[in-house]
């Protein structure tokens, strides 16, 4: 894995990402799909279309799951399929651990200045999107999105291996962050770039990441002037491969002492559930 040192890996991601999304005739597509999900342990059957309906192994990565597979619970609910990696308080001097030993401030995660400052006393989860996940990211609240910020950065992989080897990982790597104002406090809903992940595109504002690697990208922010609203289990954006999310909360929701990770979830389920679980 040493080699992605050396590698220009916002070029890689953009392009296999461009050849994941290349349409194929229709009977390699369903080969290579019938393949790949079988490869992934992926059963086609809990999306909302039949896999010979889709045109590329990249269609398939952003399916829909049938709605009724995935009941929206109360509270702060799962924002994704897939595991939850770690969760915990936030410490006095507003760091989180990355791995045993490895620390990142929440300031830097977030940066937006004003608004990380009110979740600097909080939790955080991490959750991993494998290949096998669907590759939506949706709310884990009712609430409105107040401002968005996309910062530019690094495609580090965050398998086991970069998180061990990467000192700040979660605030090296580009990033998309959703600003919920709830009744449970204001929620930062953190979409991370990968290697490979060739885009993050949210779903309720014009923002693609890594269309044009070639561009230098400064940080932005969007203050939305009419706050957007959504309910738990709206969809926010949309991974083209997998990667991770991190949910910040402002207050201390649950008590962690017990929580066993990691742990597979499903979006929409209640995160308490699997942290009682644990």
């Amino acid at each position: 894995m040493k080699f992605l040192t050396y590698v220009p890996k916002s070029y890689l991601s953009w392009g296999l990402g461009h050849l994941a999304r290349l349409p194929l005739p229709r009977p390699l597509a369903r080969f290579s799909i019938s393949l790949f999900a079988q490869a992934y342990c992926i059963d086609p059957t809990l999306a909302t279309k039949p896999l010979e309906s889709f045109n590329s192994i990249g269609a398939f990565f952003t399916r829909d799951l049938r709605v009724e597979l995935r009941p929206i619970g109360e509270g702060l609910v799962c924002p994704v399929d897939g595991t939850l990696r770690s969760c915990s308080d936030i410490s006095p001097n507003a760091e989180v651990t990355q791995v045993k030993g490895k620390l990142y401030k929440v300031s830097r995660l977030l940066g937006e200045d004003r608004l990380a400052a009110q979740c600097l006393e909080g939790q955080l989860w991490n959750f991993y999107l494998s290949p096998q996940d669907a590759h939506h990211i949706h709310s884990p609240v009712d609430g409105k999105i107040v401002r968005t910020v996309h910062i530019p950065g690094k495609l580090w992989p965050v398998n086991d291996w970069a998180l061990n080897s990467i000192e700040g990982l979660f605030v090296t790597n580009e990033r998309v962050i959703t600003f919920i104002e709830s009744d449970l406090g204001l929620i930062a809903v953190v979409m991370i770039g990968a290697t490979n992940v060739g885009r993050i595109k949210l779903a309720y504002a014009a923002i693609e990441t890594n269309r044009y690697p070639w561009r230098a990208q400064k940080q932005t922010s969007i203050e939305h002037a009419q706050p957007i609203v959504v309910a738990r289990g709206d969809k926010l954006g949309t991974f083209k491969m997998g990667s991770s999310v991190v949910v910040v909360s402002e207050r201390k929701l649950f008590n962690l002492a017990g929580a066993k990770c990691p742990a597979k979830v499903q979006y929409g389920r209640i995160l308490q559930d699997y942290i009682s679980e644990g």
